[in-house]
């Protein structure tokens, strides 16, 4: 099943940026970044909810 999720955040650009820097991941422009973190962050969450409560892990996977 494929789930379409769109939204968008507004972000402290001063803030993303030396956090940002303090990764050493400047070679990525911001909206990128903060992109893939959420993606990955919310991906990562529920994978780990399903596994921790007995289900199949790698149930969840970002398609484009």
């Amino acid at each position: 099943m494929k789930i379409r999720i769109a939204f968008t955040v507004e972000v402290d650009a001063d803030e993303v940026y030396r956090f940002q820097e303090s990764l050493d991941a400047t070679d990525e422009d911001m909206r990128s970044f903060v992109r893939s973190y959420i993606i990955s962050g919310g991906v990562g969450t529920l994978e780990e909810a399903m596994l921790n409560n007995a289900f199949a892990y790698e149930a969840v996977r970002v398609v484009e």
